[in-house]
């Protein structure tokens, strides 16, 4: 039955290539909704580092098929326009159609990530930089994104069509899913496992894609049975399977969070909310991660921001799980990951490094990765949650601008092995175009005298001191990345104090949770699923997951133009007429496009990519 299955989905890849190729520029294309609410208060005192989304808002456009203008409209995306430099190891019919008859025992997935996990609640951890892997094989996912096909695809989920004007979107689920508990997975679970990302706002909730489920309007949305639910959305979206795809589509049993509520309803205090409880006792909690998950694998350990080891389901909905158990740890940096994989440490690797990429193609190694646009950042403080901050003053982003060489970080952080960009796409990316690069080339070029002269006129005007607080992970290569930033920035005038530490105990706590910073290394990842709803969440002034306080009418009104664009020559001058707005006001500074991904060892099969750069072992196996 399983290998039948396997078969089928395969030959369906396949189709769904096929029809992605024939694809034009004048298919309808993808774009993403708006974030609403302003930025909420995370409020406890004191929380626990919770890792939100490293930065992972981005794949491209995907138009749906419309070929006779039909009402209801199947998800599909637009082709993805391959960059010659960066190839990915798409599973073959073959590897698909392997699989197993059960779970082959001993066998294992060591898998090096790029940062340890720190909580199991999606609610509480995101993004494939930060936990995401973990969470896709434990919690399983409604929808997933092929960026080869550039399509959205089902996964728990049977179908997901939309009305013609993407403001309704029908979801199919099907019958038969049972939680770890035994509880029957029905719609009704889709749109509870949502709205906890909306009402535990203001409760150490980090996860962006919170100002993604905003656009639902759960007032009107309806569930029409067991396997049905019919989305109304506030505005058009016609990449809303990104929703689906993302932690919003790990659906939590919502008995058994209700369970741990009213367990928890004592132990609340003013400080920290019953909401917030639930999630660290989920964090460390395996069992209850069990009850209320349906993915493929179950947690039999987790050291939160150490060690999370899983093990196959023994009833997994899809059929056996090949693979028996998946450990995941982290050595320390992409340049240790990749060691440790080379010494046979390791069957998967997460690297995120040009250099180390370099030396995995030297190797020939097998690699399943993707291009991020917006990978490396700077973000600039403009005020978070109304703070005072220098940041706002326009002058001091232009001369951070002026002060950086990003070719000099290139240098010496990659030995000029990187990508770098000054714009939001980068040529040979789907979403570039001229016009986007004329906007972007119009920005503060290299020019340390002039950001002297804005950085003195700043001191002159305000008494400010010239102090400027930078806040950067310490795995490498950030640390030489952060110095040859900040020898620049003091080079002009600036007094550059900084903090160096782990991602989930250091970074995210400082940039996401207490917002204290001035300037911090950070990164986007807008790869062809997620760029409309990351620039959304990082740059609308009304959004709840705006990191840099940044906001200003032109910007929101040309990222409201990004929702209704519907060819990819309208994405583009979408995009465009962005990156005119952004050059104006230079909202964070933009120096690098990252590639990221999967290093594996030969006889690991049928790993599939889910979101980004998220990855499902539910149907791979170790040959032989």
């Amino acid at each position: 039955m399983r290998s039948w299955l396997l078969k089928l989905l395969a030959l369906l890849m396949v189709f769904g290539l096929v029809a992605a190729a024939c694809g034009n520029d004048d298919d309808d294309g993808v774009t993403t909704g708006p974030d609403a609410p302003a930025p909420a208060d995370d409020g406890d005192d004191a929380p626990a580092p919770e890792p939100a989304d490293d930065g992972d808002d981005a794949p491209a456009p995907e138009p749906a098929d419309d070929d006779e203008e039909e009402e209801e409209r199947t998800d599909i995306s637009a082709p993805v326009e391959e960059d010659e430099d960066v190839e990915a190891a798409v599973p073959t019919e073959e590897e698909l159609a392997g699989g197993c008859e059960a779970t082959v025992s001993g066998t294992k997935i060591n898998y090096a990530n790029f940062s340890p996990n720190a909580n199991m609640d999606p609610t509480a951890s995101s993004g494939s930089l930060v936990g995401g892997t973990e969470l896709v094989n434990v919690w399983d996912v409604l929808m997933t994104f092929d960026p080869d096909a550039g399509q959205y695809n089902g996964h728990v989920a049977e179908s997901l069509t939309s009305n013609d004007d993407f403001t309704e979107w029908t979801l199919k689920i099907p019958s038969g899913i049972t939680y770890g508990n035994g509880d029957a997975f029905v719609a009704q679970d889709v749109i509870d496992s949502m709205k906890r990302f909306l009402e535990g706002r203001g409760n150490g909730v980090t996860n962006t894609i919170a100002g993604s489920v905003q656009a639902i309007n759960f007032e009107t949305t309806e569930v029409l049975d067991d396997n049905t639910i019919i989305f109304r959305l506030n505005s058009p979206w016609s990449t809303f399977s990104l929703v689906l795809g993302d932690e919003a589509g790990m659906v939590v049993n919502p008995r058994v969070i209700a369970q741990l509520l009213e367990e928890e309803a004592a132990n609340a205090t003013e400080e920290v909310s019953a909401e917030k409880l639930v999630r660290d006792r989920m964090a460390v909690s395996p069992d209850l991660v069990n009850a209320a998950s349906f993915g493929p694998y179950e947690v039999v350990e987790v050291e939160p921001n150490v060690r999370t080891l899983l093990r196959a389901r023994d009833n997994y909905w899809g059929g056996p799980v090949c693979i028996e158990e998946i450990e995941f740890t982290f050595p320390g940096s992409s340049t240790a990951n990749w060691e440790a994989f080379q010494a046979g440490d390791y069957n998967a690797a997460f690297l995120r490094d040009p250099r180390v990429f370099a030396a995995a193609r030297e190797a020939d190694a097998v690699l399943n990765t993707e291009l991020q646009n917006v990978g490396g950042v700077f973000l600039i403080n403009n005020g978070v949650r109304g703070a005072e901050r220098i940041g706002q003053d326009l002058r001091i982003r232009q001369a951070i601008h002026h002060a950086v060489d990003r070719q000099l970080i290139n240098e010496r952080a990659f030995e000029n092995t990187g990508i770098v960009t000054n714009a939001l796409a980068h040529e040979g990316t789907l979403m570039w175009s001229q016009e986007l690069q004329d906007c972007a080339d119009q920005e503060p070029a290299y020019d340390p005298d002039a950001a002297a002269a804005l950085v003195q006129e700043v001191k002159d005007e305000t008494g400010w001191d010239g102090s400027l607080f930078f806040v950067y992970t310490d795995q490498d290569p950030a640390p030489a990345i952060g110095q040859a930033f900040e020898g620049m920035l003091e080079a002009v005038g600036f007094d550059v104090s900084a903090e160096y530490g782990g991602i989930t105990t250091v970074l995210i706590p400082r940039v996401i949770i207490q917002a204290d910073y001035e300037v911090s290394g950070w990164g986007h990842n807008m790869d062809g699923a997620v760029w409309v709803s990351s620039l959304n969440q990082n740059y609308r002034s009304d959004s709840r997951s705006n990191r840099t306080g940044f906001g200003h009418p032109d910007m929101d009104a040309a990222l409201t133009g990004l929702y209704g664009a519907g060819t990819l020559e309208e994405q583009r001058a979408a995009l465009a007429n962005v990156q005119c707005v952004w050059k104006d006001h230079l909202p964070t500074m933009i120096w690098s496009v990252n590639e990221e991904g999967l290093a594996l060892a030969p006889d690991v099969r049928g790993v599939q990519r889910s979101m980004t750069t998220l990855f499902l072992f539910g149907n791979a196996y170790i040959e032989g």
